[in-house]
């Protein structure tokens, strides 16, 4: 089987994307499976998909014994005011609005956005993915983009029992699944694959083909 270097180290990214690389016929390998200590890449670019690629291509700098796959996430709420919508700087906008980010500090304050906007915000995520790997003495970097559809995600403003390390969304967004509303954080394998990893699972496949 065809090894990836999954180049993030959020636990809840890294066992999302090992399930997502074994559907499609590759084994998922971190930073931790490899006894690997790389720099991590700075980002300067805009986008989740340029962001991802630039991420990608700094740790293929640094290690050439697989390809190497790297995610950038950017969370949009819909119809709210700039300055209640984090994109995808996250940390810095909890850190910013609350003092320090920490997973609950983020779900509070999603919370309050959520409620200032009538108790739901309609959401969309956007996954930027980048492959790197070495052809010879060239690196090779190819980059894609995957979205929810707007219609399927909401922000409320009552927050789960359940938490998702490393994910602030988690206990305070609901995905339809079928006919029902259920909290991110509470969601099943089955429910992950229909929710999100499916869509992931078309781009990041779309990468592999060009290796």
């Amino acid at each position: 089987m065809k090894q990836i270097l999954i180049a993030t180290t959020n636990p809840g990214k890294i066992a999302a994307t090992k399930q997502i690389l074994a559907k499609l016929g590759y084994e998922g390998l971190s930073f931790a499976d490899l006894n690997l200590q790389l720099k991590e890449p700075d980002e300067t670019m805009l986008t989740a998909e340029e962001i991802a690629a630039e991420k990608a291509l700094g740790y293929a700098k640094q290690f050439s014994d697989m390809p190497v796959l790297s995610r950038d996430d950017t969370n949009e709420l819909i119809g709210v005011d700039e300055e209640d919508d984090p994109k995808n700087h996250n940390k810095a906008f909890v850190a910013r609005r609350k003092g320090v980010y920490t997973d609950d500090n983020g779900s509070e304050l999603l919370a309050e956005i959520a409620h200032k906007y009538g108790g739901s915000i309609p959401c969309r995520f956007v996954w930027g993915y980048g492959l790197a790997w070495h052809d010879g003495n060239e690196i090779k970097v190819v980059q894609g983009t995957a979205q929810t559809n707007i219609n399927d995600i909401i922000i409320v403003d009552k927050i789960s029992p359940k938490r998702v390390p490393g994910f602030c969304f988690a206990p305070v967004m609901k995905v339809k699944i079928g006919d029902e509303w259920k909290y991110d954080s509470e969601l099943s394998p089955d429910d992950n694959w229909e929710a999100y990893w499916n869509i992931q699972a078309a781009t990041i496949k779309e990468l592999l083909d060009q290796l």
